[in-house]
């Protein structure tokens, strides 16, 4: 099992709950904007960093000071993300380019910093990603969403090839019942809830379900997977 691990985008939802799973068996540093968010996690014996993503320019010294304070790091896990419901008629340029840097250019220069071999472990060295089935079945008034997601996971394929034998997967969920989806309450009502539910093999799953996925992947029972994106949406997909 991995020993020392860093999930960016850990104070909610997905991110959080895969802080909680971890930090049971392994050192775990969590990474969000928000630090009283940050500061709840405390009670999990978490050491927590507060961080914006889109800070590009000081990802690495960032990262570079993690480990240099608690040693080489095993596995980053990039659950950091931010979606907003537009037609193409009224999105916004300033918003659209927002949402890439979040979920795909912060993804990207974190894992550039992970390229460093000072800063990561030798032994079993993973990256994982948090996408979205969105990323390969874009839907009406999530296509900025859809792209970033698709850019994520071209981006997992690539850096499996290139930065090999650091492996590099993502976790592409379905729909969840989360913040970010409580936000469009309007959109994601029970009744969106319920049609949903029922039309998937499984139902709809939890933010566990996922965080257990990451478990696994950054484990040495996966040490032979890299480049996969792993649909976890209850046969959504099929």
């Amino acid at each position: 099992m991995s020993n020392l691990v860093l999930v960016v985008g850990a104070s909610s939802g997905i991110g959080r709950r895969i802080v909680e799973v971890l930090s049971k068996d392994m050192t775990v540093i969590a990474i969000a904007r928000r630090k009283d968010r940050l500061d709840s996690l405390h009670d999990l014996g978490v050491n927590t960093k507060q961080f914006d993503v889109t800070d590009f320019e000081e990802i690495l010294p960032f990262v570079r000071q993690i480990s240099k304070e608690y040693g080489r790091i095993s596995s980053l896990i990039y659950a950091a993300g931010t979606q907003e419901i537009n037609t193409i008629k009224s999105i916004q340029i300033d918003k659209a380019k927002k949402m890439f840097d979040v979920n795909f250019f912060g993804a990207m220069w974190f894992a550039k910093a992970f390229t460093n071999k000072l800063i990561r472990s030798k032994h079993n060295p993973s990256i994982t990603f948090i996408s979205s089935v969105a990323g390969s079945q874009p839907e009406i008034g999530i296509l900025n969403y859809s792209a970033s997601k698709a850019a994520l996971n071209n981006l997992t394929k690539g850096l499996a090839k290139e930065i090999a034998p650091v492996r590099v997967n993502a976790i592409a969920p379905g729909f969840l019942r989360t913040e970010m989806t409580e936000k469009f309450q309007d959109i994601y009502n029970e009744e969106f809830i319920s049609n949903m539910e029922r039309s998937l093999p499984l139902g709809l799953g939890d933010v566990n379900d996922i965080a257990q996925v990451v478990k696994y992947l950054i484990s040495e029972e996966s040490k032979y997977i890299t480049g996969n994106i792993v649909n976890l949406d209850g046969g959504g997909s099929l």
